[in-house]
């Protein structure tokens, strides 16, 4: 019996070595019920968690992760054309410095790892700071496959006197992974549903008021109220009254931006994506897929509980209402009911604005340390962006940019790199808005400065889409947006974001100019823009990254590109580490 504190001891010093830190993700399929419905759904999970665990680490450390595939081996392949219980897993927001073999995205920097296999991320954290996550990064596991990473810093040591809370934010279908999937991508496809419920912190309780938006879905029948003894109930987040808490909000979901408040409550937003922004005050916050926030939170209210809600913001033809709910509670003396599972909500409700605004409070941030200087350049060049959807010959929905919708390449670029078996990207000069046709890529120079312009559409009639682009290998500066079709004779000097922030998701707002939406008094035929955000990157970073729209229906229908960046570079950064 000795002998398990003696190995416990020497695993823990051997995984704390000075600069070092190492974690293991453990990937299996669990039967979870997180909304207290009847509906009880296998899913991927790492080491049985929703979310998964915490990976916390300080700014500098070489961080080595092993994700192991403990998923039943199989023949089938999935949508995407990997095995069905392949497994790859992204660090959302991590740069990957000189290390874009460790960014987890399947067929861009790795083999996905199938059943009974194994990589271990080895990468130092660089230059940033803040809160980040982890999330699977094959199909649509990401929806249980998720959890927290945080960076700690010396910049961030007069903050780390808030005592702090995580919260995140995601979406729960009832109905099998594969099956969305197959809906998603298969003929059948009309639109992408609203998720049953949305979680936070894994929990909520069902709420059978809302529409059981999956087509052929099963429809609980389960109410709150007669949820069974394994019901977890709401999440429960304690605080003490009369102090300031940091609450590290992640937007883990699927698809849809997600308002968050807290019931007499206002929230200070401290940092975005990992960049400190000066405190900015606001009622709710609009947390897009991939987005994350820390807001500090003052308890200086009557000792009771109060309600943390959530609604659906951009819900194009839906209910914004949700049923993700949770407790902020305020410690009193008598604790003994702590520990038991909560089932019903305070009558006090955060509230929200019935009608959207666009680009919300985003020109209103600034960065704590000052605009970082690179805002004011001039470009390199300007690199055009424009998504549209339609159905394919076969009666499949595809998402396209500029006419190409994103297809897994069957090897590694990144290992064809590094093999010598990829030829080298065409000169900017001869890409047409960037592309080059014979690589599937979008090739990036050592140090140029690109303005891409990340542009919806829409058919006049029906819905303009949100897309809340991510950059992998970069966090990017939103310069400016507008409405309509981006033009730029007309639009190349708009500078109307005052304070641009680095961040690494940006929400394109739908943002009609209906001027241009008929012609001669009649709709338009065909795709019309409906809002554009221009972003900034600095090409610092050699290696092979994605971009794409956060939503990942839409990324699974195609609408990704992949960043071929510096390539001659590519192998020296890699033996560097």
């Amino acid at each position: 019996m000795l002998l398990l504190p003696i190995l416990v001891s020497l695993i823990a010093a051997f995984n704390c070595v000075a600069g070092l830190k190492r974690f293991d993700l453990n990937i299996t399929i669990d039967e979870i019920n997180p909304d207290c419905s009847n509906y009880n759904g296998k899913m991927l999970l790492a080491n049985h968690q929703l979310p998964g665990p915490t990976i916390a680490v300080e700014e500098g450390e070489r961080v080595q992760i092993t994700v192991r595939n403990f998923l039943p081996p199989t023949q089938l392949s999935n949508v995407t054309g990997a095995g069905s219980n392949d497994v790859a897993v992204h660090f959302h927001g991590i740069r990957q410095y000189g290390s874009s073999h460790a960014d987890g995205v399947p067929f861009l920097t790795q083999h996905p790892i199938p059943p009974g296999g194994e990589f271990t991320h080895d990468f130092y954290v660089v230059n940033q700071a803040g809160t980040y996550f982890y999330h699977a990064h094959v199909g649509l596991s990401e929806q249980t496959l998720f959890g927290p990473f945080i960076i700690h810093s010396r910049e961030e040591k007069q903050l780390e006197k808030y005592p702090e809370h995580i919260i995140s934010l995601s979406e729960w279908w009832h109905v099998s992974r594969t099956a969305f999937e197959e809906y998603v991508l298969g003929p059948e496809f009309k639109f992408i549903p609203e998720a049953h419920s949305i979680l936070i912190n894994g929990r909520t309780l069902y709420n059978t008021d809302q529409p059981s938006a999956i087509p052929s879905a099963s429809s609980p029948q389960k109410k709150s109220e007669d949820a069974g003894t394994d019901c977890a109930g709401y999440t429960v987040f304690e605080v003490d009254r009369g102090k300031t808490y940091r609450l590290r909000i992640i937007g883990a979901s699927t698809f849809r931006t997600i308002g968050f408040g807290i019931a007499h409550h206002d929230l200070t937003i401290i940092e975005v994506d990992g960049e400190l922004v000066k405190p900015y005050t606001v009622s709710f916050l609009e947390v897009s897929p991939g987005q994350r926030f820390s807001v500090l939170v003052h308890t200086f209210h009557l000792p009771r509980d109060y309600t943390i809600g959530t609604d659906r913001r951009w819900a194009e033809d839906v209910s914004q209402i949700s049923n993700g709910m949770a407790i902020l509670r305020y410690k009193t003396n008598d604790n003994t009911y702590n520990t038991k599972p909560v089932f019903k909500l305070p009558v006090n409700r955060p509230s929200f604005p019935l009608i959207n605004s666009p680009h919300w409070i985003w020109s209103n941030l600034e960065p704590l340390y000052g605009t970082d200087p690179i805002v004011n350049r001039l470009p390199s060049r300007t690199v055009k962006l424009r998504g549209t959807d339609s159905k394919t010959s076969t009666g499949e929905t595809r998402w396209f940019i500029n006419d190409v919708a994103f297809m897994e390449p069957k090897r590694p670029i990144l290992m064809d790199i590094v093999q010598n078996k990829r030829r080298s990207p065409l000169s900017a000069s001869a890409l047409a808005n960037g592309y080059d046709p014979y690589l599937g890529t979008y090739p990036l120079y050592h140090y140029e400065i690109v303005d891409f312009v990340l542009q919806s559409t829409h058919i006049p009639g029906e819905p303009c889409r949100s897309h809340p682009w991510h950059t992998h290998g970069h966090s990017h500066w939103e310069i400016a947006h507008g409405s309509g079709e981006y033009d730029e004779s007309k639009h190349g000097n708009i500078r109307n974001i005052p304070h641009p922030i680095q961040k690494d998701v940006t929400l394109v707002y739908p943002n009609i100019d209906f001027q241009d939406e008929t012609l001669n008094g009649t709709l338009r035929t065909g795709f019309v823009g409906c809002g554009w955000s221009k972003i900034r990157i600095l090409a610092d970073n050699p290696g092979i990254w994605a971009m794409h729209c956060h939503n990942a229906p839409h990324m699974l229908m195609g609408m990704m590109i992949a960043l071929e960046e510096s390539p001659e570079l590519i192998s020296r950064h890699l033996s560097s580490q």
